[in-house]
């Protein structure tokens, strides 16, 4: 790998920060996240989808109750593929 030529960002990352723009188009770094509310995931097998926050710690990963299959089911992801639900 050669440290000197542009590399890719992981998929997800260009669509969390145009998420976090506000009506003016400037990034908002502080997201308000809070168990109980309603997010939406940006990336993955389930973006798009709406969910509640479930847990929010310092790892880097959050944990969201997706209602599928019938009822809500705990999902981990990466804290960064996460916004809150407009």
């Amino acid at each position: 790998m050669q440290c000197d030529m542009p590399q890719p960002v992981p998929q997800g990352v260009v669509e969390s920060l145009i998420a976090s723009t506000d009506q003016n188009g400037l990034l908002c770094l502080e997201q308000r996240l809070r168990v109980g509310s309603s997010v939406r995931l940006t990336a993955g097998p389930f973006a798009e989808q709406l969910a509640i926050l479930d847990r929010l710690d310092d790892s880097g990963r959050v944990r969201v109750l997706l209602n599928i299959m019938g009822g809500p089911v705990p999902v981990q992801i990466r804290r960064e593929f996460v916004v809150p639900a407009a």
